[in-house]
């Protein structure tokens, strides 16, 4: 069983089916709890993954609310298609996966209290206004039995269409959607079928939804704001989470830190949603939901009809079956006054196309686990 743990760890988190408890090193009288129970998981919500679970329990009704209740952005409609990657043909590798392209905007504004505010429903872009501090590769199967989540680093230095060489999550805010998009795809030779935008703050609101989340602590953490937790397992709160998950300039790491962060915490809320009772208590299940799809946009052919149809196609998906990834890096350096990160081509090269091929299992079998997945836990 993985070792759930903060700073000192993975590249990447395989979440296992059986690890909803805490880790050994936990805080004493916490009660190990057992998640073998098949979920319907619409890897959408950029991990928390709760309207399939919503359309599995409460049926057509709570699909069509929190669906209608996402925001569309104009994306694909704006993107040549002789620029991009052929859609492989029906029968081919790949033909039946699915990429979703999610970003986690760092769009927000501080209040007096010291809490923040997001970009605003059906505010996802604003030229120049933000960068995308989050980007992962979804990539779904075939069979819809596994799904497989690949971090870029944001410092990533790469080609953006139409501008210099620059950060990737320069993209997001150089063209918004569109452009975010066509980066992504030329990098990677992948066609991503959907774009899902999300702000820092709407995990900050499924925190505070689902009474807090239960991370657990190895050594002294510190936060963004300089706050420093001991040793041992603590709830935090919304605020406490957007504190954790900003930190890395005292992080060992620096951004692969946060990376790191942002995953602990997305892997620590999708397990406490699928395993403190969310998906089977309506009340519970409709705050999650609320919280998460008024702060979500995505991109414009993305139906309600389409997300609940996937939805009922991933039913038998199992914690077990995500995995967390890196896209390879050779390392850091500076271009300017920047720090930036280059990203490994040859290696990255053979991900992508294990990627479109709806290899991916196969390929971590066989070759460039370490680099992607990181030391393994025990």
């Amino acid at each position: 069983m993985s070792d759930y743990r903060t700073d000192d760890g993975l590249r990447s988190i395989r979440l296992h089916e059986d690890e909803d408890g805490p880790p050994d090193r936990r805080a004493a009288g916490h009660r190990r709890k057992s998640s073998r129970t098949k979920t319907t998981l619409l890897i959408l919500l950029s991990l928390v993954l709760i309207l399939g679970g919503g359309v599995a329990l409460t049926g057509y009704l709570l699909s069509e609310k929190f669906g209608n209740q996402v925001s569309r952005v104009p994306a694909f409609s704006q993107l040549p298609e002789a620029e991009r990657p052929k859609k492989p043909v029906k029968g081919a590798p790949g033909a039946d996966a699915i990429n979703i392209l999610l970003a986690g905007s760092d769009a927000r504004t501080d209040d007096a209290s010291g809490g923040t505010t997001g970009a605003g429903k059906g505010n996802a872009w604003e030229r120049h206004g933000q960068r995308s501090d989050t980007i992962m590769v979804l990539h779904i199967t075939g069979d819809r039995k596994s799904a497989y989540l690949i971090s870029i680093p944001r410092d990533s230095w790469v080609e953006i269409p139409g501008h210099r060489p620059n950060k990737i999550n320069a993209a997001y805010s150089f063209g918004g959607p569109p452009l975010y998009i066509q980066t992504i795809e030329k990098l990677t030779g992948l066609r991503i079928d959907h774009l899902a935008v999300i702000d820092w703050t709407g995990f900050k609101a499924l925190t505070d939804a689902l009474g807090g989340v239960q991370l657990t602590f190895h050594q002294e953490t510190r936060f963004a704001s300089g706050k420093m937790y001991p040793p041992g397992q603590h709830t935090l709160s919304g605020q406490d989470a957007l504190d954790y998950v900003r930190e890395r300039h005292h992080l060992a790491n620096g951004d692969f830190g946060r990376m790191q962060r942002q995953q602990n915490f997305l892997r620590a809320l999708m397990r406490q949603t699928l395993s403190n009772g969310t998906l089977t208590n309506p009340l519970k299940l409709g705050r999650a939901m609320d919280a998460i799809t008024n702060n979500l946009s995505v991109d414009e052919e993305f139906s309600t009809g389409e997300m609940r149809s996937l939805a009922l196609e991933m039913k038998d998906l199992r914690q077990s079956n995500v995995t967390f990834m890196t896209a390879p890096y050779k390392g850091t350096g500076m271009q300017g006054s920047q720090s930036v990160v280059y990203l490994d081509k040859a290696k990255d090269d053979a991900l992508w196309k294990a990627i479109r091929d709806d290899q991916v299992g196969e390929w971590l079998k066989t070759t460039g686990r370490d680099d992607v997945l990181g030391e393994q836990v025990r």
